[in-house]
């Protein structure tokens, strides 16, 4: 079932079959309920995830306990990409709100197939980089219009 999953998913297309199978064996579904956090901000980055069914939100705690929303993930998304990327830990918590399957995937290993296979590599390299460049940009709009509501006195 996990390797169905993972060929039928555009970021692993470029893996042979073998590398599938070897990433399979570290992956797994995890079913999750509405309010389940998926990581928390802090949290050794170990996994990458792709949402199978569901929505997830990727949310930026604030003091206070308020948290800023970053990225409403749809299904296939992909998300935790900062546990690829050379980070240490998960920046952002990813909560379930509403029933979700997640593909769990063991980020380590997923790095040395990359490592061994240049062209998918640099192909989901380029696909995480596409990923962090769309929340940015989202992330600076919101911003934007928060400024912008303060400057004009708006609700």
């Amino acid at each position: 079932m996990v390797v169905e999953k993972l060929q039928s998913h555009e970021l692993f297309a470029l893996l042979t079959p073998k590398e599938v199978e070897r990433l399979s064996n570290v992956s797994g579904v995890v079913k999750l309920k509405e309010g389940d956090k998926v990581y928390s901000e802090g949290v050794p980055a170990s996994h990458l995830f792709v949402l199978l069914k569901g929505r997830v939100e990727l949310r930026r705690p604030t003091k206070g306990g308020l948290s800023f929303l970053v990225e409403d993930v749809l299904e296939k998304g992909v998300f935790g990409v900062s546990s690829l990327t050379g980070g240490e830990r998960y920046l952002l918590n990813a909560v379930c709100v509403e029933d979700s399957e997640v593909l769990k995937l063991e980020s380590g290993v997923l790095r040395n197939i990359l490592d061994e296979n240049p062209r998918a590599g640099y192909a989901t390299q380029k696909r995480i980089a596409q990923i962090f460049f769309k929340r940015y940009v989202e992330v600076m709009g919101k911003l934007q219009t928060i400024v912008q509501a303060v400057s004009l006195g708006l609700p």
